[in-house]
């Protein structure tokens, strides 16, 4: 059964829709990553990880919604940024294998990419958040790839299950994270099988037109595949919309 939220060792998760994850700790304190779906009166970030500059991951006025004067920003390259805030100040780039700390959270880029498609080695990342005593990987838009076996003790891996391309293959993903053994995963990056097929207007990628959003896919479907592999699996029901 798909929750809404998901709460694991003072950590509660949420998925608005595409790879747009809410995660907050018992004080309050949110982490927005790759912003593009929001929820009604959302709260405030204390901080924004962007991965890459793909408008199903980054859009200004989705940053602006939920960013305040604390809010903290980190994005993967800086030329990315343009398109990602109105305001580039205080905000941080984060490359791969570099570490930096925003608000008491460890952030570190990982590589994320695909054999082929929109997803070129070099231009988006990962992230590996390390947070309250829990190491976090977001995979950002990546298949299976060898530099995953360099993870270790991972508690939670969020990772994108499709793609627009088939770049990103489900049952792929799905080894991936046998391999990684968090001991829980979140698959996003996908659209709900129960979603009505988008209204196809005048298409532009500087936009949010719903074909540069993902094919349909049922989580569900995969968990047998991970039966006996002592991983728990949460589909998280999404709970956003766009602006």
């Amino acid at each position: 059964m798909e929750k809404t939220f998901f709460e694991q060792n003072g950590l509660n998760y949420e998925w608005l829709g595409q790879s747009t994850v809410r995660i907050t700790n018992g004080s309050g304190f949110t982490i927005y990553i790759d912003p593009v779906f929001l929820d009604e009166n959302p709260p405030k970030a204390g901080l924004i990880l962007i991965t890459h500059h793909h408008v199903d991951h980054c859009l200004p006025e989705y940053c602006d919604a939920i960013r305040d004067k604390k809010t903290k920003i980190a994005a993967f390259h800086d030329s990315y940024i343009k398109y990602c805030v109105k305001d580039i100040k205080g905000v941080r780039t984060v490359k791969v294998g570099q570490t930096i700390e925003l608000s008491g959270i460890r952030i570190t880029g990982v590589e994320a990419y695909t054999k082929r498609g929109f997803h070129t080695k070099g231009e988006g990342c990962g992230f590996l958040i390390e947070w309250g005593g829990r190491r976090i990987y977001f995979s950002g838009d990546t298949s299976r790839i060898p530099e995953m076996a360099e993870l270790k003790a991972i508690d939670t891996a969020i990772m994108a299950i499709a793609d627009n391309a088939y770049a990103i293959d489900a049952k792929d993903i799905i080894e991936a994270v046998k391999e990684l053994k968090p001991k829980l995963f979140i698959p996003v990056h996908y659209t709900p099988i129960d979603e009505p097929d988008p209204i196809l207007n005048n298409f532009d990628l500087s936009t949010k037109d719903p074909r540069f959003f993902t094919r349909k896919e049922d989580p569900m479907d995969l968990l047998s595949d991970l039966e006996g592999a002592s991983i728990e699996v949460t589909a998280l029901k999404k709970i956003g919309k766009g602006i």
